[in-house]
């Protein structure tokens, strides 16, 4: 069984070098074998920033590979908050 600190230390080691200025958050939730990660943008999602929540998906496989990684990139436009869904933990909040 996985536990919670392991994927928080998974998903924050991923994040280095992959974030920009508009990436707002980043959190995931972990269910029935399924690691989801859903990265929280301001304004238009780039290709770039689609391509490095690829990669950080990509970095979390590898330290889980029997469990199934996706990444899910989402619009959040600030001032509007971004929710703090039951069973998602947060690894990534800028400062706003």
């Amino acid at each position: 069984m996985l536990e919670r600190s392991s994927i928080l230390v998974s998903v924050n080691r991923a994040l280095l070098g992959e974030v920009s200025a508009s990436l707002r958050e980043v959190q995931y939730s972990f269910s029935d074998g399924n690691i989801d990660i859903f990265c929280v943008f301001d304004g238009e999602i780039s290709e770039d920033d689609r391509e490095s929540m690829s990669c950080v998906a990509t970095e979390v496989t590898a330290d889980f590979p029997n469990v199934t990684v996706q990444e899910h990139c989402l619009r959040i436009d600030v001032p509007d908050p971004v929710p703090n869904l039951p069973g998602r933990v947060t690894v990534f909040a800028r400062k706003e």
